[in-house]
């Protein structure tokens, strides 16, 4: 019998005589409204236990109805999922707001349908798919058909899936859509280009063989059971997906071919569309497009394996209750480890949300406030890891000083709290809590920031839930189990674990292994009978499961009141103190952000300790405001605390029911942390220095730009500089830590946004209360000078500059390039040339350095700015040439976009114009968005608050006066290549290790125009030393 929905009665009796009463453009209006309205019913009926589907019968061209997505309450898009006739799933997105359209493909094959003689191939089918089909030979039309839209593009490769996800102008969707298929349909795999993007992928591994967490997330996935294809080396490099095969007479491109042809089948593919247009009309563009894959079979395309077979780790194989120790430069850490029951298929029941709650707790008798309270760990996560070869939970413990030292003492409290939790069994009230909460959360969640992001998350969600589950999985409780529960808890015990221990103190001599892949060594024992047993028997010191959620957002009704498109209104100016509120921006939801800038003059961190002290001030503040911000902070509302160097910055952002509330429990330590700042502020101290040692947790290019802002922005410290200050107890120490807080609020100045569902009225009450628990008075007056000094100020340098320095990571062999071009202070006009630069460059920068010459993973090409300037810049990493080479080869590149930008046509001027319009008149959709286009303007007191529209006005004055690229010209001229004077540039080597560092006897372009020579970097007092006399641009912010 076949069920009709009222909603669809109703609408159908409506919609059957609108063309009676209503011109056409109001009847399709109405229509659009009718079938949503329907749509929001269906949702809720199917929410009371009323199942039934939107549509019954069969489309064209497919083999399933179509299914409604649940969607949140708030969210305005339609969501509608088939199966076209070839077995290719499609979801379409309508997007009422979307500017560009957002595409992407799910393959339901990753690392673990790797052939264990070619480890690595899944990554690298991912890819060798972007680079030409038969339909498309060209290895760079898809990149540069993006480009000419204003688009981009990435992939990803999981342990189960491969995710392909993009984004184009709509004008250029049907030639990007038609190529993109093509990587599914016919791609070319060709020897020359397999030969070349090998390199690509051992470039990507060598990257990420320092990276300890890599190295320890490979190794446990190693331990597992050698019959589970977890156990394999999923990245790949040159040796196995190349030089070992080969030497056994097999071939990379037949292997490429065959992987495809098993894997990359209609039944695998998830298809995701993102759009402004109709449902309808995106169907029609998948099946344009898409069906020319061949349909598939049962015997072609059988679904996709599943390994749960083999059990990961078990006594009986010899892997678990296993103690792994290796060494690492940074912090230490506790990483433990327990399979536990398959949860993949029980999403609906989300048995680990009760347990995240329970670990993420920070209340009284909490594991976390005690061990913060002991000093042995002042952070830890948690995750399950769910695949279709079964399910591991990790919780990872960053340890102090003495949590390393006391290692077991950390498990004692662990288990002693877990076993608490085990004994309470189930609580009703807790689990119920959190279940609204997650149900609050999703229906009042923020939309995706763009089409790209929203294709990419939904695509990746497709291949492990039901259709109509693909936003709710791994958010909403659909059905508490209580026994799934009881039963994830009891897999969290000593005997059903391993452990790893990351060691600073670790001796390579005593290791017992070596880890071929990312070649290191590390030791492993069983964990003593003994230890299991006490750790097994372990209870009290005070730990206690968590109360109920006590802050579940119950006001949800909406101000509605907005600012105006002028920007945000001023509503408080009295002296030092000025409030800003610009209201909702568009965004409709019970929730706000608060931006704070504590601001001081730049003469208050212009000592290396000072900038310690102000980092050592932001730790004590979050580790005093742990305990008793958490309740709030599991509901939805959040704080964060930063230092700059010409402020504080306080955020708050949330559900906006009880931002009153948080804003008096942060603000007050911020102000002074009194005697509990005193208290903790050694053990502060002591795990800054851990983090500032830290070395192996950036890239190497993350390194040079630590270095060239250490030379460039005045005030500005390295690494070094910054732990060598760390070191002195003497200048930095309780009393010059109670010294600096007072410096800093001799002069503060206050100046605070509102975004959100605040109005003007509780604003200025917000902020009258800022002000008063900061203690700043509104009526005292401060100096513009003063308040102005604040502003970074970057070198204006004379000569082409030059810095050399090692990689500070010990034994990698990697190097990094980064070479910039000062632009100057830029006007409105220089801004919107500089952003289609920006856009139009990096594209062909990665193609001739990292294609082409295959210098390194890492390429980057884009202007950017800094401080009051703009640049390009340019960053190659990698270890096949030394930076000395990589320069060289970088102004060639340069100069060879000059040729390239001098050519655009007047259909690409257009193209580019038009791609920055879209994202300049893309509405907010989200109270980050709304708040970020304004805060920056805020924060350093230029307040050009229509610069988006000025910037649209440019983009209009020079579409009616000329299509030619002369003004892209000028302005990429007067960077890379000026007609008078010299160039601004400086450069940045950072030499790997093995890597000859003495210059090339044939100095490099900026060493030979420099008398000084190339500085090698030691500090930034050092090269202070050898810039002296040097001029700063101007702190301008020119707005016209």
């Amino acid at each position: 019998m076949k069920l009709i929905s009222p909603s669809a009665l109703f609408c159908g009796v409506l919609l059957s005589f609108l063309g009676e009463v209503l011109q056409p453009a109001a009847a399709a209006v109405l229509r659009r409204q009718l079938l949503r309205h329907g749509e929001e019913l269906q949702l809720r009926l199917s929410a009371a236990g009323v199942k039934w589907r939107r549509e019954e019968q069969l489309h064209a061209g497919e083999q399933t109805p179509r299914v409604v997505v649940r969607k949140p309450k708030t969210d305005d898009r339609d969501y509608m999922h088939t199966t076209f006739s070839s077995g290719l799933r499609v979801l379409a997105v309508h997007d009422p707001s979307a500017k560009k359209t957002g595409f992407a493909v799910a393959v339901e094959a990753g690392s673990l349908e790797d052939p264990s003689d070619f480890q690595g191939l899944a990554h690298f089918c991912e890819h060798m798919l972007f680079l030409g089909t038969k339909k498309y030979p060209d290895t760079d039309e898809f990149s540069r058909t993006l480009a000419m839209y204003g688009g981009d593009h990435n992939a990803y490769t999981s342990s189960e899936e491969t995710v392909y996800y993009n984004e184009i102008g709509n004008a250029g969707i049907e030639k990007g859509l038609d190529i993109f298929a093509q990587f599914f349909i016919a791609p070319s795999f060709a020897e020359t280009m397999v030969d070349k993007e090998i390199h690509a992928v051992d470039s990507e591994h060598k990257k990420n063989q320092p990276d300890t967490q890599r190295r320890l997330w490979h190794l446990l996935r190693s331990r597992a059971n050698p019959k589970s294809p977890v156990h394999q080396f999923s990245t790949g490099d040159l040796q196995t997906l190349k030089v070992q095969p080969e030497s056994q007479g097999k071939s990379l491109e037949q292997a490429l071919r065959t992987f495809h042809k098993e894997h990359y089948c209609a039944n695998r593919l998830h298809l995701v569309l993102v759009s402004n247009t109709s449902i309808d009309e995106q169907l029609e563009l998948a099946h344009r497009h898409f069906d020319a894959l061949p349909a598939a079979t049962a015997e072609s395309c059988p679904p996709r394996p599943e390994y749960t077979q083999w059990p990961l780790y078990n006594n009986e194989l010899g892997n678990l209750q296993r103690r792994i120790t290796l060494g690492t430069q940074g912090v230490p850490e506790l990483w433990l480890i327990f399979p536990t029951p398959p949860l993949k298929k029980r999403y609906k029941e989300l048995a680990e949300a009760y347990i995240w709650n329970m670990l993420g707790h920070y209340g009284p008798g909490s594991l976390k406030a005690l061990l913060l309270k002991e000093d042995l760990s002042h952070h830890y996560s948690y995750y399950v890891e769910s695949s279709v070869a079964g399910s591991v939970m990790f919780v990872t413990l960053t340890l102090t000083e003495k949590g390393l030292a006391e290692v077991d003492l950390v498990l004692k409290y662990f288990f002693a709290y877990i076993g608490a939790i085990q004994k309470a069994g189930v609580d009703d009230e807790l689990l119920t809590s959190v279940k609204k909460m997650r149900q609050v959360e999703f229906d009042y969640q923020e939309k995706s920031s763009s089409e790209y992001n929203l294709a990419r998350s939904l695509a990746g969600a497709l291949p492990s839930y039901a259709p109509e589950d693909v936003l709710t999985a791994g958010v909403l409780i659909d059905k508490p189990d209580k026994e799934l529960i009881r039963s994830l808890l009891s897999s969290i015990v000593p005997s059903n674990m391993n452990m790893a221990l990351l060691s600073p103190k670790f001796n390579d001599s005593t290791a017992t292994h070596h880890e071929p892949y990312y070649n290191f060594s590390y030791a492993e024992e069983a964990l003593e009978p003994g230890l299991l047993a006490e750790l097994s028997n372990a209870s009290g010191f005070g730990l206690q499961p968590p109360p109920p959620l006590a802050y579940v957002p119950e006001s949800l009704d909406l101000v509605g009141e907005s600012a105006g498109p002028e920007g945000p209104e001023a509503l408080v100016g009295a002296g030092r103190v000025q409030g800003w509120w610009v209201g909702s921006g568009g965004v409709q939801l019970p929730k706000a952000v608060l931006q704070l800038k504590v601001g001081f003059p730049a003469t208050v961190v212009e000592r290396v300790e000072d900038a310690i002290l102000a980092a050592i001030h932001v730790r004590i503040v979050h580790h005093i405001l742990e305990q008793p911000t958490d309740a709030l902070q599991t509901c939805g509302l959040y704080y964060s605390f930063a230092a700059h160097s010409d402020g504080f910055q306080v955020s708050f952002s949330g559900f906006d029911q009880h931002m009153s509330k948080m804003i008096e429990m942060v603000l007050p330590p911020v102000r002074t942390s009194g005697q509990a700042g005193k208290d903790i502020f050694e053990v502060t101290r002591r795990q800054l220095l851990l983090n500032l040692a830290d070395i192996t947790k950036s890239q190497p290019y993350q390194h040079a730009m630590e270095a060239f802002d250490a030379v460039t922005i005045k005030g500005s410290f390295t690494r070094s500089e910054l732990h060598r200050a760390a070191l002195d107890t003497q200048l930095v120490s309780p009393e010059s830590y109670e010294r600096f807080l007072a410096e800093v609020f001799a002069n503060t100045r206050l100046s605070l946004l509102v975004a959100g569902n605040i109005g003007r009225d509780r604003t200025k009450q917000i902020t009258e209360s800022v002000a008063a628990l900061l203690r700043v008075p509104m009526g005292t007056s401060i100096s513009e000078q003063i308040a102005m000094e604040g502003r970074p100020q970057v070198l204006n340098p004379a000569h082409p500059l030059e810095v050399r320095m090692p990689n500070p990571i010990p034994a990698d062999p990697n190097s990094a390039t980064l070479v910039t071009y000062q632009f100057g202070v830029p006007s409105i006009a220089d801004r919107v040339h500089l952003a289609m630069l920006s856009e139009f460059i990096n594209r062909p920068v990665f193609e001739a350095l990292r294609t082409e010459r295959q210098l390194g993973y890492v390429v980057f090409g884009y202007a950017a700015p800094h401080g009051s300037i703009v640049e390009i810049r340019v960053i190659v990493q990698g270890f096949r040439e030394s930076p000395d080479v990589v320069e060289a080869l970088i102004e060639e590149t340069v100069s060879n976009l000059t040729s390239r930008i001098e050519k655009l046509t007047a259909d690409e001027v257009r193209a580019r114009r038009e791609s920055l319009r879209t994202a300049l008149t893309k509405p907010s959709v989200s109270l980050g968005q709304v708040a970020g286009q304004h805060w920056g303007q805020i924060w350093d007191g230029t307040h050009c608050f229509n610069k988006k529209a000025l910037q649209l006005a440019v983009l209009d004055a020079e579409e009616n006066s000329t299509t030619s690229a002369a003004p892209l010209v000028a302005a990429w001229r007067r960077a890379v290549a000026p007609t008078s004077g010299h160039r601004k540039k400086i450069t940045v080597k950072l030499f790997g290790a093995g890597v000859n560092r003495i210059p090339m006897s044939a100095p490099s372009s900026a060493a030979a125009a420099d008398e000084r020579g190339p500085i090698t970097l030691v500090g930034s007092e050092d090269a202070r030393a050898k810039l002296k006399g040097e001029a700063y641009w101007p702190t301008d912010f020119i707005c016209k």
